[in-house]
């Protein structure tokens, strides 16, 4: 094909246009322009963006599931007719007949299977690349909406260790501790985080052996210095408590209580520490929240750390609800004699 005769078929009259109407075709806006303004139209379209990283997503996705490598191939087999043996039996169709026919079905099923695996042998590699790419482009557009959602829920990304925490006082409930321990005495009691050394004192007094945890390494290296850990009962982890707790078979320890981190993480962070001390305490034992008055919490906190923080305190009531949500239903709220510190005491059935 000439140049020239490349040109004519760019050409439409309108009287074409007026045809292409009647029989119901839809006429191209651009089909009347010169070829090379419409390449350059088909180049903009190209590049031109293609939505939010949401829908890039979903195409990948899309490209994924579908074939790459369709065309061509014969449609599958759909099995033999459903009334075929009545059909046969309405005309009365001899024994041979009917003979012939499933032999006919046979090879016909024969060969489109040595047909269908010739093909899927022989994938093009056009269509290897494609599923590389689309798998590519996949796992990157669903790396990006991670990272856009993450930075929207945390955008600093801090540490909440890496803040000025007030360590919290739970003086008021050292002599109820080993009481709570008792319930399942056969199995050690985990207490995170480490707000005062006189609690766990008091547990390893009584007998209990201690799970000791605390994200704070200056914390943990006084309480190892503190206890001479690793001679007695007592054992300290640094870590976060969530994070210790995800690591402890179900039913391993008599009981768990929990301050500090229970105020202040997100209401997501709260539940995740329920159901894990939960998980983790045997049945008959307790689940312990030592969990901060809220005015007393907004009065002792730096203000930068108090706004930096990703929650607050929830009040007792709430905090009972919330352990009712969470399957424990029989839960106390015990008011301190002293001190700012309330408890909140669930008993583990199941």
């Amino acid at each position: 094909m000439t140049a020239e005769d490349a040109g004519n078929t760019d050409e439409v009259t309108a009287e074409d246009a007026g045809n292409a109407d009647e029989v119901g075709q839809t006429v191209d806006p651009r089909a009347g322009l010169p070829a090379d303004e419409r390449a350059l139209l088909e180049a903009f379209d190209r590049l031109q963006p293609q939505g939010t990283v949401r829908w890039a997503f979903d195409d990948a996705v899309r490209r994924l599931i579908e074939s790459p490598d369709t065309h061509g191939r014969p449609a599958g087999w759909g099995g033999l007719p459903a009334d075929l043996w009545e059909r046969g039996r309405g005309t009365k169709a001899s024994e041979r007949v009917l003979g012939d026919v499933v032999k006919i079905v046979a090879q016909d099923v024969t060969e489109y299977t040595d047909r269908a695996v010739k093909e899927a042998l022989t994938l093009s590699a056009d269509a290897l690349t494609e599923l590389r790419v689309a798998v590519r482009d996949a796992v990157q557009f669903l790396s990006a909406r991670v990272e856009l959602l993450e930075s929207s829920t945390d955008p600093l990304g801090l540490q909440a260790a890496a803040l000025d925490l007030p360590v919290v006082d739970v003086s008021a409930w050292v002599d109820a501790a080993p009481g709570w321990a008792s319930r399942r005495a056969d199995l050690p009691v985990l207490v995170g985080e480490l707000s005062d050394d006189a609690l766990v004192s008091a547990l390893a007094g009584s007998g209990a052996t201690v799970d000791g945890v605390d994200p704070r390494g200056a914390v943990v290296w006084a309480a190892d210095a503190a206890f001479d850990v690793g001679s007695g009962p007592i054992d300290i982890t640094f870590a976060e408590v969530i994070d210790h707790l995800r690591t402890l078979p179900e039913s391993s320890r008599g009981c768990v209580i929990l301050s500090g981190s229970v105020d202040r993480t997100d209401l997501a962070g709260k539940v995740a520490l329920v159901d894990e001390a939960r998980r983790v305490v045997a049945p008959g034992g307790n689940v312990v929240l030592l969990v901060t008055d809220q005015a007393a919490w907004d009065a002792s906190l730096d203000p930068v750390v108090r706004d930096l923080l990703p929650g607050r305190p929830l009040h007792p009531e709430t905090w009972r609800t919330v352990l009712a949500l969470r399957g424990l239903d029989e839960s106390a709220w015990l008011r301190p004699a002293a001190g700012s510190v309330h408890a909140v005491v669930a008993e583990v059935v199941r």
